[in-house]
């Protein structure tokens, strides 16, 4: 991979174009190629702590890397490398819960992470002279003892496949039982990415208002816990009314900002 150069946003935004326009081979051969140093970066980290082999996990990661130079949009203000990581991660995660009881008994990425770390921190308690008893290990770890016995009960237990056969539902199998309530990898992608599309206009927008709009864009349109008419009044020194004609105002230059530089920003909701 060393000898692949990286590219900078403009080089992946024309072979992108390149791609999606003519559906240049050649292009998304570099785009991906440009790429690969981000899949082994990525492969690293779910490595550390699993029974999974690194080169197992590169070749997932480039599968997941080669589907998202196919669907990138080189029209949006996202990062290539951005986007990808997303697909990089879906792709190893999926290839870990198919093929590593590891990720299946943890639901929840604490889960997860207890378990990536239980077997390491023993092992550096042993090597240290200390009892690995679970005291020690959620002392080292900075988690409830609880929480490091029930992890330890779980990997103790036997795997259940989910596709053996119910009792006396032969032609069914124990995943027939689950519903699938996640999100699609293209949903949460989808979501992440206007997420943050979202978050760099509104900075840009933020440049184009004075002040004082844009205390109100923060402390009442975009916050949280709005503060009160009253009280950007009494800041302004301007009345309650005011205040809330300057906020319809915002609101709407906002949103022709959104439409004018998120175009399709409608389609995004809907999907």
């Amino acid at each position: 991979m060393g000898k692949y150069n990286l590219l900078d946003r403009g080089e992946e935004r024309s072979l992108a174009t390149r791609f999606q326009v003519s559906h240049d081979q050649e292009a998304l051969r570099l785009l991906v190629r440009g790429n690969l140093r981000l899949v082994v970066k990525i492969a690293k980290e779910f490595q550390a702590g699993s029974q999974a082999l690194l080169l197992d996990l590169i070749q997932e990661g480039n599968m997941g890397l080669v589907r998202a130079a196919r669907k990138f949009d080189p029209t949006r203000e996202v990062k290539f490398s951005y986007y990808a990581s997303f697909w990089i991660k879906a792709y190893i995660h999926k290839y870990l819960m198919d093929n590593h009881r590891s990720v299946r008994i943890g639901t929840t990425q604490a889960q997860r992470k207890l378990f990536f770390n239980l077997k390491k921190t023993a092992y550096a308690l042993t090597r240290e002279g200390i009892d690995p008893t679970p005291g020690a290990i959620a002392k080292r770890l900075k988690v409830p003892e609880k929480d490091v016995i029930e992890m330890q009960q779980r990997l103790s237990r036997p795997d259940l496949s989910l596709n053996a056969p119910l009792r006396g539902r032969e032609h069914e199998e124990r995943i027939d039982t689950f519903a699938d309530v996640s999100d699609s990898v293209e949903q949460r992608v989808g979501d992440t990415q206007l997420q943050q599309l979202v978050r760099d206009n509104i900075r840009r927008f933020r440049k184009q208002i004075d002040s004082r709009d844009s205390a109100i864009l923060d402390q009442r349109i975009l916050a949280a816990d709005p503060a009160t008419l009253q009280a950007l009044g009494d800041q302004f020194g301007i009345s309650r009314e005011r205040i809330r004609q300057l906020e319809k105002r915002i609101i709407r230059q906002f949103k022709t900002y959104l439409s004018e530089h998120i175009p399709d920003i409608q389609d995004y909701m809907r999907n």
